[in-house]
């Protein structure tokens, strides 16, 4: 019996190395695919991109610094407001931005302390000469439009996109229309300041005083201050100017979306934003609270999205690539076997010329028996039958005489197993004469012996799905079998 039948009559035992050696071969192909694609396909870098303006998005709170000051002064207390921002890049290195943006939200502050003292003060006149019992509270909605000139440290940190710092100085305009709350529940009756802190319903010092109870501002902010010169000082303009500084960190997540935090400083041009400055203080008798105009900070985050602007680098896909002048274009396209599969991906390089081929260059094998079909002598041999070189079945007593053969058996001692792949070398322990308890239904013959029949017939019964061994037990199987 030749070689090649030897071959094939173990080709189910053989599958299970195969099995194990397809990952490699997978890998490798892979690896090949890898290296064409690197080939064909090419980053390159944009020149000149185009960059259009970028958007962003975002929402923090207005806290309010000027005569009047709430109790509590952090940039993180106040009045949520909402931005939009459109940035343009400006210079060749981009390390400048021009930006126009818009913030639209409140500001709203008291200083209890203050309206106490206010109260305690000559009391401005209404147009019926009653006293109004003015407080310090106050609230207006802000409108805010401005433009800005942005430097984000390119300069100094470079081409770094993780993170950058930026700082801008711009001018804007604010549109505001500030509201004070003077009585309460709509019932016309005042809000009255006491000595320890409180605000009630009564006077401190009237008749009434006993019954006063301790009340709360309500939201109903019913005074006009723009148009009620209470402290004949003119009337509040709804429109001012303010210079913001801005300053904070970009955090890019993308070449195309960046986070940004940050606070802007907004330096007004009015002292009367809350009703209060120097000038009403001195004509009330009101203490001088500063010397400055008002200033309200934004602290913010914002979420940045370049939507329009050229891609920096773009992938090429090139049909044809020069490799250079040392490589060797005819091994690339050779065909040895002239099967139309080139030498590179054909899995058959030695096809007979004419033979017909499958996609990997392989002659086809339509009964599966490991001959190909244009050196099968039996086309249509039954699935799992053993056959010889010519691709015939062979019968049972054929397959009986040649493990029957007499004067060819050698001692055991004398046979010596070369492994020809680690697969086969598997971590076992073997005790002589003692089968493991998990492959004792292979000794079908109880002889405390696995012969080679046994060993093929449990390889095909796992195939076939007669047994309940696992993939993992058939190393161990062929392992216990060549060491016995």
């Amino acid at each position: 019996m030749s070689k090649p039948f030897l071959y094939r009559l173990k080709k189910k035992a053989l599958a299970l190395a195969l099995m194990l050696m397809l990952p490699f071969t997978l890998y490798a192909q892979l690896d090949d695919e890898d290296f064409y694609e690197s080939i064909l396909d090419t980053i390159v870098e944009v020149q000149n991109p185009v960059y259009k303006p970028v958007i962003s998005l975002g929402a923090g709170y207005i806290s309010f610094f000027g005569d009047v000051k709430e109790p509590i002064a952090s940039p993180l207390y106040g009045n949520t407001a909402g931005k939009i921002n459109i940035s343009i890049l400006v210079g060749k290195k981009h390390n400048f931005k021009t930006n126009i943006f818009s913030i639209l939200g409140g500001i709203s502050a008291h200083d209890p302390k203050l309206s106490y003292t206010m109260q305690q003060s000559p009391l401005p006149l209404d147009d019926l000469n009653n006293p109004v019992f003015v407080n310090s509270a106050f609230k207006t909605n802000l409108f805010q439009l401005g433009i800005s000139l942005e430097y984000n440290f390119g300069h100094v940190f470079g081409s770094l996109k993780r993170f950058r710092p930026f700082v801008s100085l711009g001018f804007s305009t604010i549109f505001y229309s500030p509201k004070g709350n003077y009585t309460y529940n709509q019932t016309g009756r005042y809000y009255f300041f006491w000595s320890d802190g409180t605000m009630r319903d009564f006077p401190e010092n009237s008749i009434n005083a006993y019954r006063a109870r301790i009340i709360r501002f309500d939201s109903d902010y019913e005074t006009d201050l723009s148009s009620t010169d209470l402290f004949k000082q003119g009337s509040i303009s709804q429109q001012t100017f303010s210079i913001p500084f801005d300053f904070g960190l970009d955090f890019y997540l993308s070449d195309r979306v960046n986070l940004r935090v940050g606070s802007a400083i907004n330096y007004c041009f009015s002292d009367r934003i809350d009703n209060y400055d120097n000038n009403i203080a001195k004509a009330q008798g009101y203490p001088v609270q500063n010397d400055y105009n008002d200033i309200f900070m934004f602290t913010y985050f914002t979420m940045n999205f370049d939507l329009f602007s050229d891609p920096k680098t773009i992938l090429v896909e090139r049909v044809f690539a020069m490799l250079g002048e040392n490589y060797d274009y005819d091994i690339f396209w050779s065909d040895q076997d002239n099967d139309k599969v080139f030498d590179n991906f054909d899995e058959c390089p030695d096809t007979p010329e004419g033979v017909e081929v499958d996609s990997v260059g392989c002659p086809f094998d339509t009964d599966f028996d490991g001959v190909f079909d244009y050196m099968d002598n039996e086309p249509n041999t039954p699935e799992g039958a053993i056959v010889d070189d010519n691709g015939v079945q062979v019968s049972a007593d054929v397959l009986a005489a040649m493990f029957n053969k007499k004067g060819e058996a050698v001692s055991r001692k004398q046979v010596k197993l070369i492994p020809v792949t680690h697969v086969w070398s598997r971590s076992l322990t073997i005790t002589p004469g003692k089968i493991p308890e998990k492959l004792k239904p292979v000794d079908t013959d109880s002889d405390g012996y696995i012969s080679f029949q046994e060993l093929t017939n449990a390889i095909n019964d796992f195939f076939d799905g007669k047994n309940n061994l696992t993939l993992n037990d058939l190393y161990d199987l062929n392992e216990y079998f060549f060491a016995q």
